[in-house]
């Protein structure tokens, strides 16, 4: 645990040399002792809030990161990372002196000072935006980010204290997470830590009192529960170290937050680690630890055969343990729990492979998904929304209808598991399955869940998706095909043409029959008002016209014109107001598609569904939305949001669907039915 009476050590390069002469002998010392000359140099004169030299903080970086075993290249780097924005050093002074690598980590993790008539918060955020883009490409920037951002946290106390809590909250929201996405752990967990120190003193305070209080009690019982089972595994051969796992206080602060419980109610502060060499080895401690006490069905996970999207591996259970407390359990092989510690920076601990470190790195979903979107968000409000969401999301895993295991972020539904499968899918997308039955696109999926995509030529992306769609990177691609829809669809006259028509004033004859053409103002609808460019135009949902039906405008109060069927029940009440009343007609709208809900009733049987979309395929409309359920066991319903061009196209896809054998029913909806 944490000890916040800062205690400050001299140190200096000797202590470097012995930490790399212990973590990482093959590191060049040569070229660390160069990069601490020069730090000390570039930084002479310079001291820190805390009154020591300020070469300490970069020195005590290096020694971060040497203690994470890391490379020449990284902690020379580390040593440098302060020079370009403190100091007159330039990168051009350190590429001739240090190379083209150290010279861009170092760029990496340099603040743009360049940024004027911006806030603080912007300048941060755009600073960080650089940082992720440089990470992209090296992974090392944000592993010297974050050995830095933990040091200064240790010495944060000497800040004032309005920036003790800024720093802490960004620490909190952003950096300790990252860590976390990046796996490694002990980094996220002791920067969770000290900002919980900062934010919550009194909390953190009675959770130190409360475990130091129960800290012999806790020892007692793990101790035998040690021995049981080492015992065990001697008689098997199965060579395994027992160790404690010790929980740090914040994630105890949000267990009793979230779960609504006291301290003494939470459970997994009981829990062991066990480490072994060899994968087979690993179930076989599990079996074990499952003979010797009952095991909890539900809190099994087998991270070994599924590893997090952070390449953390692991067997995870809770057995009803001595005294009938409960125990978690934790079975890993060593390299498993390096890179559980360590996160991607336990990959130099591993030479065999010199591919292995980039390989891996660049599988992480989290940096894969700022690749893709990072780009396309130019407000830096929306690339830390974005952010935000990337770096909080917790995991499901779903399967393909052949088993390929798919790993989603929690909230995920059918439309972002379509764009994981690959771009085209999801843009093709028109329903989905799961676990054989229909559901609604923004259906929220669950782990285990076999989800099946459901494809149309004619399918395509709604604006509606952005809505529930859960990834970062499911968002992006959205975006880009509609962005790419509106560039084919506008040309440059047309723009020009929309533009002007902004400027019209609008006069509008009462005894006139106005005609409706196609409409550039509101997309989705495709009408105008002859004449009168500047009006709002939107068809009611109530009676939900197409072209083809007789309809008649009604002038809203400050919502333009509302265009219903001349039999909509909903006009009846509007029927004194006969000044508001417009007559209008269809004009020119055949290649312009409308929304329609339409419901199909039949009797349940196998490929029923296979067939209604391979009809509605047939019939080149697209389905936005669909939903399905059987009622008495046979009664089979589906409800639909198609997109028809007319009544003609409507009634050729309703003839189409009632052919189908054993659909006994199809209609059109109203407004009062809705699809989720």
């Amino acid at each position: 645990m944490l000890d916040f009476e800062l205690k400050i050590r001299s140190r200096d390069i000797t202590t470097l040399l012995a930490v790399l002469k212990t973590a990482n002998p093959d590191v060049d010392m040569t070229v660390i002792r160069k990069a601490y000359d020069f730090a000390v140099a570039a930084h002479e004169g310079q001291v820190r809030l805390s009154g020591e030299p300020y070469i300490t903080h970069p020195m005590e970086v290096a020694i971060i990161l040497a203690g994470l075993k890391l490379d020449t290249i990284t902690i020379a780097a580390g040593l440098l990372h302060d020079v370009v924005e403190d100091t007159g050093a330039t990168l051009d002074i350190i590429k001739s002196k240090f190379g083209q690598e150290i010279t861009q980590l170092v760029d990496g993790v340099t603040k743009i000072s360049s940024i004027k008539n911006r806030t603080k918060a912007t300048a941060q955020a755009a600073t960080l935006r650089k940082m992720l883009i440089a990470t992209v490409k090296d992974v090392r920037v944000i592993i010297i980010k974050l050995a830095d951002k933990l040091h200064n946290m240790r010495t944060i106390i000497f800040h004032p204290p309005e920036d003790q809590v800024r720093v802490a909250k960004e620490t909190m929201d952003i950096y300790a997470p990252l860590a976390r996405r990046l796996g490694m752990s002990n980094i996220s967990a002791e920067l969770e830590d000290l900002a919980f120190h900062i934010l919550n003193p009194d909390e953190y305070n009675e959770i130190k009192y409360s475990i130091a209080q129960r800290n012999t009690e806790l020892e007692e019982y793990l101790d035998n529960v040690r021995k049981t089972i080492s015992a065990r595994l001697n008689e098997l051969n199965i060579t395994g170290t027992i160790v404690g796992r010790a929980k740090h206080y914040y994630s105890i602060f949000k267990k009793i937050k979230e779960q609504k419980k006291t301290f003494q109610e939470i459970y997994d502060l009981r829990g062991i680690r066990i480490i072994t060499k060899e994968i087979k080895d690993c179930y076989g401690i599990l079996g074990v630890v499952h003979t010797l006490w009952s095991p909890i069905v539900t809190r099994f996970k087998d991270y070994i055969a599924v590893p997090k999207s952070n390449m953390y591996q692991s067997l995870h259970t809770t057995v009803i343990g001595p005294e009938g407390h409960w125990l978690e359990v934790q079975i890993r092989t060593e390299k498993m729990h390096a890179t559980a510690e360590m996160g991607i920076a336990a990959h130099w601990l591993y030479k065999e492979d010199p591919t292995a470190v980039k390989r891996d790195y660049k599988n992480l979903t989290f940096l894969k998904d700022i690749t893709e979107w990072q780009a396309d968000l130019k407000d830096t409000r929306e690339f830390m929304k974005s952010l935000r969401m990337d770096l909080y999301e917790n995991e499901i895993f779903v399967f393909t209808p052949k088993g390929k295991i798919i790993k989603l972020p929690l909230g995920a539904t059918p439309v972002d598991f379509a764009y994981a499968i690959h771009t085209e899918i999801g843009n093709s997308c028109v329903g989905a399955m799961v676990d054989n039955a229909l559901v609604p696109l923004k259906t929220q999926l669950v782990s285990g869940d076999i989800v099946e995509i459901l494809t149309s030529k004619k399918g395509h992306p709604s604006e509606a998706w952005l809505k529930f769609v859960m990834s970062p990177s499911t968002r992006y691609k959205i975006r880009t095909w509609l962005r790419k829809q509106d560039k084919d669809r506008a040309g440059p006259e047309e723009s020009s043409k929309q533009k002007d028509e902004k400027t019209v004033k609008v006069s509008i004859p009462k005894d006139e029959r106005i005609k409706l053409k196609s409409f550039s103002k509101q997309k989705g609808i495709g009408i105008t008002i002859d004449g009168a460019t500047d009006v709002l135009i939107r068809l009611s949902q109530c009676c939900q016209p197409i072209p083809g039906d007789d309809v008649v405008g009604f002038v809203t109060r400050g919502r333009g014109i509302t265009v219903h069927k001349r039999n909509c029940p909903s006009l009846k009440r509007l029927s004194r107001e006969k000044e508001r009343f417009i007559n209008i007609l269809w004009e020119g709208a055949e290649n312009i598609f409308y929304p329609v809900k339409l419901a199909v009733e039949a009797i349940d049987r196998s490929n029923l569904l296979k067939d209604i979309t391979n009809e509605l395929s047939h019939a080149k409309t697209n389905i936005i939305k669909a939903e399905a359920h059987v009622e008495n066991s046979d009664a089979a319903i589906f409800r639909f949001i198609l997109e028809v061009r007319g009544n003609d196209h409507l009634k050729e896809i309703t003839h189409r669907l009632k052919n189908i054998r054993s659909v006994t029913r199809v209609y059109k909806l109203n407004e009062k039915v809705i699809l989720k």
